[in-house]
């Protein structure tokens, strides 16, 4: 992986946990498609873990990035959990 999607416990411990860290690259991800934009640039940034989130984007989607980027690994929700997500429930399947 790169830096970018790197968690913060990578950067600062060199070590990581599988499905936290994938928690985590996935919040980014989901970041960067709602807000069209990664939102850490620096591996500081990724420490630091403030996100500035546009006015337009919703509450519910604010939390689920915000579930996914908790600087604990073990305060991440696991997938079973984003699946359940009001967020997610409100996407009508095709």
């Amino acid at each position: 992986g790169t830096l970018s999607y790197s968690p913060p416990e990578w950067i600062q411990h060199q070590r990581y946990h599988g499905e936290a860290a994938t928690i985590w690259s996935l919040g980014l991800l989901l970041c960067h498609l709602v807000m069209g934009k990664h939102p850490f640039r620096r591996g500081q940034e990724i420490i630091q873990g403030r996100i500035l989130f546009p006015r337009w984007l919703s509450q519910e989607c604010q939390d689920i990035i915000k579930r996914c980027l908790s600087m604990q690994p073990s305060d991440r929700s696991s997938l079973e959990e984003l699946f359940c997500h009001p967020w997610v429930q409100s996407v009508p399947l095709p």
